[in-house]
């Protein structure tokens, strides 16, 4: 049975309106670079991917297209004849999406289709795509992962799940000759890539509580792999580090997560199920500081840039906060929908994404 998440937003932030916009004496000047109109999500988490010098988008209704991310041109647009519901993962030689239906759909460089394969159930995680293979992950929770040249099947991996999980977007990570996938119940996986077999297990959270809402502990978001070290975080559990090749814990600090994390060299960064960014020692988790100014507007996950830490939320801003001490610099709106992709960064700008479709690039200045 599934729990459905609306956007960003997680049970509470359905029923408790959003903060009012706090006032701001702007410190930071930011201005879109450009903004492109790539058609609607349709409440799809469709979230871009970058190689290098390429962006990579897809719309709900079937688009993928290619974007300079320094102009915002676009170089090619392909239609897939399929409703679009997860992605787009690439190495930039592969680009992959997926259906509604659990098809799996793989593009070359030059947009053409390369192959379809069958997932075994409906997708809305972006897949993962490198070490020659598409890694796709279903919302019945298992592992497929197809040839990224035929798109046959290697392998698939699955575990034993709690009977009420979410219905979010988790993206799953390389680490060596692994992927690190987040699942319900609070535990991060290392599968080989190889065969498919877990190399270890990891609990960011424990599951708590008589009833199965109470014990909801999916992971959320992203995991982030640096340094050695892979952080995470779950709803209703906790911010976690271990190390990425064994998975023994570093650190981890009690926290009802709101999506994934995010992190630089000094700091990982955090939105709760309240909407709180809050930034943590990335040594041994100490609070560094804590914005409690935009509650319940349902943040994005957070991206670190080399000047400040943003996010997006629920109306289409995206804020950005000082890195040392959590204050408010500036904020821009991308559009009236929501921020629901997560930040990218790009040469020291942040690549955003909203539900009506608008594909924007916000530099800082100082």
């Amino acid at each position: 049975m599934l729990a459905l998440l609306s956007g960003c937003g997680l049970f509470s932030e359905k029923k408790t309106p959003p903060s009012p916009l706090p006032e701001l004496q702007a410190s930071l000047n930011v201005a879109a670079a450009w903004r492109l109109s790539i058609g609607s999500l349709r409440e799809t988490f469709l979230q871009p991917a970058l190689v290098e010098n390429a962006l990579y988008a897809a719309s709900a209704g079937g688009a993928v297209l290619r974007i300079d991310p320094a102009t915002g041109s676009q170089i090619w647009r392909t239609e897939v004849d399929a409703k679009i519901s997860a992605g787009v993962g690439t190495d930039g030689f592969t680009v992959a999406v997926a259906t509604p239906r659990g098809e799996v759909i793989a593009l070359d460089a030059d947009g053409r289709i390369r192959w379809r394969a069958q997932a075994s159930s409906d997708v809305i995680s972006p897949p993962l795509v490198g070490r020659g293979l598409v890694l796709v992950r279903s919302t019945d929770h298992q592992l497929s992962a197809f040839d990224a040249d035929s798109g046959k099947r290697r392998w698939m991996f699955s575990r034993q799940l709690p009977p009420l999980t979410l219905r979010a977007s988790t993206e799953m990570a390389f680490a060596g000759d692994n992927v690190l996938v987040g699942f319900p119940g609070g535990r991060l996986v290392a599968v080989a890539l190889s065969n498919g077999a877990a190399r270890w297990e990891a609990a960011v959270s424990e599951p708590k509580g008589t009833t199965e809402v109470e014990r909801l502990a999916d992971v959320l978001g992203p995991v982030v792999v640096a340094d050695g070290q892979v952080c995470a975080a779950s709803f209703q559990g906790r911010v976690m580090c271990a190390s990425a090749t064994t998975g023994s814990l570093s650190w981890a600090r009690e926290m009802s997560a709101g999506g994934g994390v995010a992190r630089d060299a000094r700091a990982v960064y955090v939105v709760d199920s309240s909407s709180q960014l809050q930034a943590l020692a990335v040594g041994g988790g100490a609070s560094i500081w804590r914005n409690d100014q935009l509650k319940h507007r349902q943040l994005t996950t957070p991206l670190a840039l080399p000047g400040a830490v943003l996010a997006g939320d629920l109306e289409g801003y995206v804020h950005f906060l000082s890195l040392a001490e959590g204050r408010l610099l500036a904020r821009l709106r991308v559009d009236s929908s929501a921020i629901v992709a997560r930040p990218m960064e790009f040469n020291g700008s942040a690549i955003v994404l909203t539900s009506d479709g608008t594909l924007a690039l916000l530099t800082p200045q100082r």
